[in-house]
């Protein structure tokens, strides 16, 4: 199922009280973000589980102010969960439409929706809003990068990767890839971001994969070289008029790769320029 997108004006509302709640909890410029001033400044009690029959991660009781987490999770995974719940108590309409089973809720659409702000919320909150893009624009644009912004918010790379693509002004684009290929031996793409400065450039990242990885293509031995390597793999492609220099990482569940039109990858000999982490020269769709 494809997810529900934020809108514009609900992403600007939600980013708006995510500011404030940092400020007010005294939590911006902590990294990690401490989840926890967040939950006092909402009155939010923080109660831990195991996983019950049903694979519950988290909940919120919003008349008793308690939150359930399952405290099993990863921690970043955790740290996610908690976030996701911290906003559902943020945003005052969240509780009018979980409490309420109109026809709407129970067919889904608008639970879908204020299931995607939460999420959206959850990652402005881990990475601290409008902060965020500050630090992601002092760094080069690579996956190195990425690892240490992870790192320093508490976050997953996925999460941070897809976060850092959304907050750079210049040309970069994720992708994300199962690692399982599909009855024609492609590997299927799950998801593309790009950058507005990406998009107005080459297009939409979705048009890199076309209908997914297919055996013998650059993205594709660019995956498999990562599959068998702790290290970040990379790989030149022609895109149009200019060039992609593309890294990916395997993380055991999936393979999120980086695109970036970087003007040294037109440089005679920059496509071997990455030392000695395995590089290719590729055309797209080779």
């Amino acid at each position: 199922m494809i997810a529900a997108e934020v809108s514009a004006y609900a992403s600007a509302r939600i980013r708006a009280i995510v500011d404030g709640a940092l400020e007010d909890s005294g939590a911006l410029g902590v990294l990690p973000t401490p989840l926890e001033a967040l939950r006092r400044r909402a009155g939010i009690e923080l109660v831990e589980h195991g996983a019950p029959g049903e694979e519950v991660l988290g909940a919120l009781w919003f008349e008793e102010g308690v939150m359930y987490v399952d405290g099993g999770q990863s921690g970043p995974r955790r740290a996610f969960t908690e976030a996701h719940e911290l906003v559902h108590a943020l945003c005052p309409w969240h509780f009018a439409v979980l409490r309420q089973d109109t026809e709407a809720e129970l067919f889904r659409p608008v639970r879908d929706a204020i299931e995607a702000e939460a999420n959206a919320g959850a990652a402005m909150l881990l990475f601290q809003g409008s902060a965020f893009a500050g630090l992601a624009a002092a760094e080069p644009p690579s996956l190195a990068s990425v690892r240490s912004l992870a790192e320093l918010h508490g976050a997953s790379l996925h999460a941070t990767l897809h976060h850092f693509t959304q907050a750079r002004s210049d040309a970069v684009a994720m992708l994300t890839v199962g690692r399982f290929p599909r009855r024609d031996g492609s590997l299927p793409v799950w998801r593309c971001v790009e950058s507005s400065a990406f998009r107005e450039r080459h297009g939409p990242a979705a048009a890199l994969a076309g209908d997914g990885l297919a055996p013998g293509s650059a993205l594709r031995e660019l995956a498999e070289a990562a599959r068998i390597t702790s290290e970040a793999p990379a790989t030149v492609l022609g895109c149009g008029a200019g060039r992609l220099r593309v890294e990916a990482h395997y993380n055991r569940h999936a393979f999120l790769m980086l695109a970036v039109a970087d003007p040294e990858v037109s440089r005679p000999g920059s496509a071997h320029a990455a030392g000695d982490r395995p590089v290719v020269a590729a055309g797209l769709g080779a």
